[in-house]
């Protein structure tokens, strides 16, 4: 194993050709602040020889040892975000993703801190005989310790609504109390908004990658839209903190880290992506 694998943060960004499962190995314990990947999907589409695409009964098996890497590695402060979608097999949902999750909490030591839904603000029409248009991935948020997890709420709230902030002018409904008669009876009470913005939901509106239309865009089957790892990166870091990715793919986490002056390091198995990381992260440097 090549020592630049061990980290000792000598290089902004960090990025090395090879198996993740074999390459995490070498990361330091408790020296990563936030992991955020979108792994090959079961039975997906090929990328590239080198690279094993698994059946939604293999999957769990096969990705389940990288996962108890990332709790070593991470900090007690830190968060792991899994971007991943299930599949219509032999006509049914496949459940491997709901399976994976569970083996997760029962067989590794992270913490199901909590789940997104991505709705898809683009994306071709997948609809067809009974089924509707599937425009939703799951985003799933694991913490190595729940009482240490850190986040920058300020960093990614959201402008109210006018209607919200008209109907924060007069007390409103917090809390139901139910008498033993079975009778609700609401609680009012007058709430400031913060003048910072609101929290977010759970439900994020990310573009896919068929919007980019930079030099990159089109050459990985299954690019990240920078929206989607900027946001968590935003929210779950700052400024100098260390961010992994294990799949790296077309390149985008690193691109997002150099642009918000993360440290980065990041594994990629397929070497053809070579030229797609390269282009990349220069697109940032070149500017």
């Amino acid at each position: 194993m090549e020592p630049e694998v061990k980290m000792k943060m000598d290089k902004f960004c960090k990025i090395v050709y090879g198996d993740s499962l074999l390459l995490s190995k070498d990361i330091l314990d408790n020296s990563i602040d936030l992991v955020i990947t979108s792994p090959p999907y079961a039975d997906a589409t090929s990328y590239g020889k080198k690279v094993n695409v698994f059946s939604p009964d293999k999957y769990v098996d096969w990705i389940l040892p990288l996962f108890k890497e990332i709790y070593r590695i991470l900090k007690p402060s830190g968060s792991f975000i899994l971007n991943i979608n299930d599949k219509i097999s032999n006509k049914e949902r496949s459940i491997y993703v709901y399976d994976l999750i569970c083996r997760v909490v029962r067989e590794t030591n992270l913490k199901f801190y909590d789940r997104y839904i991505w709705a898809k603000k683009s994306g071709l029409p997948n609809g067809r005989n009974k089924r509707l248009d599937d425009k939703v991935e799951y985003i799933f948020h694991f913490v190595k310790d729940v009482n240490e997890m850190v986040c920058y709420m300020d960093e990614v709230r959201e402008p109210y609504a006018q209607v919200t902030l008209n109907r924060l002018k007069t007390p409103i409904g917090v809390h139901d109390e139910i008498d033993n008669k079975g009778i609700t009876k609401t609680k009012l009470k007058k709430i400031e908004p913060n003048p910072k913005g609101k929290i977010p939901n759970t439900i994020f509106r990310f573009n896919t990658s068929g919007v980019l239309k930079s030099k990159t865009s089109g050459k990985h089957p299954a690019q990240f839209n920078p929206e989607l790892p900027l946001w968590f990166i935003k929210w779950l870091t700052k400024e100098n903190d260390l961010v992994f990715d294990p799949f790296l793919g077309g390149g985008t986490v690193a691109k997002v880290c150099i642009e918000t002056t993360r440290n980065f390091v990041g594994f990629e198995i397929n070497e053809s992506y070579k030229e797609l990381i390269e282009s990349a992260v220069s697109e940032v440097y070149d500017k």
